[in-house]
């Protein structure tokens, strides 16, 4: 299996492209031929930064990126981080299949962070002053429209929830949104500060609010 190479902001380096192989070997080892892997370096300001990818012929994919100001520590603890992982689901990885049946498409949005103007920051009057002052100036300011960046379509992956745990972990997210194998659902899976992790179920339908 041939490993894809990508140099963002700094020259190509085949010395690095060896030892990355190298490294690599010792993820390898715990599955059998991948379907695919790439590694994509790249250089901002000070940090080196190196992010390694691995999909598996069952399915399952791995991602870890660190980032370090030399890009060979960038790599080694890349793929440190990547295999406490695999070491920690090794026996699920090699027997895990793909669940058949119909997996659902998604749509995910980045949003513009919301910046607040200078009016926005200053001193608020008291709730006495602004009722005298009359209804156009009490007021409250229209707060700008949060602007969508980028919207993506996904197929999101046909697993139970174990299975879909175990998928966040190998990735390295904070949340993992999948179909669930055993409902058909679209499921959202994260990480709670508490170390334990929650699940996010979308309801058939939602109860209309009775009126009081």
């Amino acid at each position: 299996m041939q490993t894809h190479f990508v140099f963002r902001q700094m020259e190509s380096s085949n010395a690095l492209r060896g030892y990355t192989e190298e490294r690599l070997e010792k993820i390898k080892r715990y599955f059998a031929d991948p379907l695919r892997i790439s590694c994509t370096f790249s250089v901002e300001k000070i940090y080196h930064i190196a992010e390694v990818e691995v999909v598996l012929r069952n399915g399952l994919q791995l991602h870890a990126s660190e980032a370090t100001e030399n890009m060979y520590s960038s790599v080694d603890m890349a793929l440190a981080k990547m295999e406490r992982q695999v070491r920690r689901y090794k026996d699920r990885i090699r027997h895990h299949k793909a669940h058949e049946g119909r997996s659902a498409k998604v749509r995910l949005g980045v949003l513009a962070a919301e910046r607040e103007t200078d009016e926005q920051v200053g001193e608020v009057e008291p709730a006495e002053a602004q009722a005298a002052a009359g209804p156009e100036v009490a007021a409250a300011p229209e707060r700008p429209q949060v602007k969508v960046i980028k919207v993506s379509e996904i197929d999101t992956e046909r697993l139970t929830v174990e299975q879909a745990v175990m998928q966040m972990n190998l990735v390295h997210k904070a949340f993992y949104v999948f179909t669930n194998a055993e409902t058909g659902g679209v499921n959202v899976v994260y990480r709670r500060d508490d170390d334990t992790y929650g699940l996010i179920e979308a309801a058939d339908g939602v109860e209309p609010a009775s009126a009081e």
